[in-house]
């Protein structure tokens, strides 16, 4: 039996009780359109209507009164075997954990790991992606995303934003020859990041002026090449066979050796990039968040920081 409309549940009680989308969603903290959307999402689950709305009415149907009248029932007696569970000393269950696949490859596995040895009694299900998913829809108590959007239905807490910098093979440099400012690097071939939702080609590079006693110079810069790929790993991989150069983040690197580390050139060493897609940690708004997330939230909190 599919009980994936469970989800919706605390959403659809307080839309009843309010009798106002605009009231729902400042009381949940997320936008009108969000509450729309989710409200229809539950009528089709149920393949019934709820709730007749028009731009003058609001009027909850039979159906609606009932299905009300047993998910209130259901959400306070869920409420009381929760709190006896939380009250226990044991702390087992499973966390479904939905993960950046080119940052998850390289940081978040480790971590993991060192999470099920302090607890080995909790069960991890680690998935890998680099579409984010519909945590609620798909069951995930947690998401670990680089994202500048995060999905308002959810709680965000914001880790740190992700700073790239040019690499590229010492041969490619010996090549193609060095620059010294970020509008040269129209010389080079460019190995760039692109998915369904993101390329990142464009970037804005800062002079450094406390290294150098001089004012702030500010650079922007559109990237080509022929070589774009979805996955951090691939660029890595692209750039070591000198396919040009890549804006990598150091965890990116992490898992070379010390002889291909260095046999890479860190470009325009005296410039900065700004931060982009800020490391977020995401999960659904609930009331009681269980004690197993709530930990590994803020193991991962303290672990990213």
């Amino acid at each position: 039996m599919e009980t994936n409309w469970l989800n919706y549940l605390p959403l659809y009680i307080q839309l009843c009780e309010e009798r106002s989308i605009a009231a729902t969603a400042k009381r949940l903290g997320c936008s009108n359109a969000h509450v729309s959307r989710q409200l229809v999402k539950l009528e089709l689950l149920l393949n019934k209507q709820l709730i007749h709305r028009t731009t003058r009415k609001f009027v909850i149907t039979a159906d609606g009164q009932a299905f009300y009248r047993n998910a209130k029932a259901l959400m306070e007696h869920a409420d009381e075997v929760e709190s006896r569970v939380f009250d226990s000393e044991t702390i087992t269950g499973k966390i479904r954990v939905s993960a950046s696949a080119s940052y998850g490859a390289t940081r978040l596995s480790a971590l993991m790991a060192k999470f099920s040895n302090q607890y080995p009694e909790i069960e991890l299900e680690l998935s890998f992606t680099e579409q984010p998913v519909d945590l609620i829809e798909q069951s995930y108590d947690l998401a670990v995303y680089l994202t500048d959007t995060p999905d308002d239905a959810y709680v965000g807490h914001r880790l740190k934003p992700v700073n790239c910098v040019p690499y590229a093979h010492k041969h490619y440099i010996e090549k193609h020859g060095e620059i010294t400012h970020p509008n040269q690097l129209d010389n080079y071939n460019h190995i760039i990041y692109k998915s369904d939702i993101l390329k990142l080609d464009s970037w804005q590079f800062a002079y450094n002026p406390q290294r150098h006693n001089s004012k702030i110079e500010y650079c922007k810069v559109n990237l080509s090449g022929n070589f774009n790929t979805n996955l951090i790993p691939s660029m890595v991989e692209a750039m070591l066979a000198g396919c040009g150069v890549a804006m990598l983040a150091d965890f990116a690197l992490d898992k070379l050796t010390n002889a291909e580390k260095y046999s890479l050139v860190r470009l325009l060493p005296d410039w900065s990039t700004t931060g982009i897609l800020p490391l977020y940690i995401l999960y659904p708004r609930r009331k009681h968040l269980p004690k197993r997330t709530s930990l590994l939230v803020e193991f991962l909190k303290a672990e990213l920081g």
